[in-house]
């Protein structure tokens, strides 16, 4: 993993932990560009340059009761950097550290996911554009991970909005 990932990821554990609705502390001084049904679009500025991102919350979680931080999923464009379609899961707890099996599903199609600390990537960013062409074409995105505690979890989301959310940061980010 890429240090500038990781570096995103704890900007964005560290902001969703305090509210759920902020952008990320490291996108300082970010701009709702809006919301679209169930995802939001973003564009602020990181060390790299402007970056855009939407996000989005689970509809539902399982097993429920289970404490987790906020839980999000993000597909980020860092123009500064020249990268598009990143795409980020932060699943509320520290994954299992021993190989966790994670994984991002888009209606039965699925992509697997690597690991560190609350973060996921897809495992090939090769397979970013091609996933974020599913999401545009899904009903339903569902990640599975592990926690340390050996908890499997399962997180669904709507993909409702998901088009006109990308759609607003392709704008904004072009």
């Amino acid at each position: 993993m890429t240090s500038s990932r990781l570096g995103l990821a704890l900007g964005l554990v560290a902001c969703f932990a305090v509210s759920s609705l902020a952008a990320p502390a490291i996108a300082q001084e970010a701009t709702n560009l809006g919301t679209f049904k169930a995802w939001t679009a973003w564009k602020g500025k990181d060390a790299n340059g402007d970056m855009c991102y939407i996000s989005s919350t689970p509809e539902k979680s399982a097993p429920e009761g289970v404490k987790r931080s906020p839980i999000h999923f993000l597909v980020i464009h860092r123009k500064g950097l020249g990268t598009k379609n990143e795409v980020q899961t932060l699943i509320g707890y520290p994954f299992n550290s021993s190989g966790a099996n994670a994984s991002a599903t888009v209606d039965g199609k699925t992509y697997p996911m690597v690991t560190e600390g609350e973060a996921a990537w897809l495992a090939s960013a090769g397979d970013e554009s091609t996933f974020v062409e599913a999401l545009k074409a899904g009903t339903t995105l569902t990640v599975q991970g592990t926690s340390q505690r050996g908890t499997n979890t399962t997180d669904t989301y709507s993909l409702g909005g998901v088009t006109a959310a990308m759609t607003e940061i392709d704008k904004a980010c072009a």
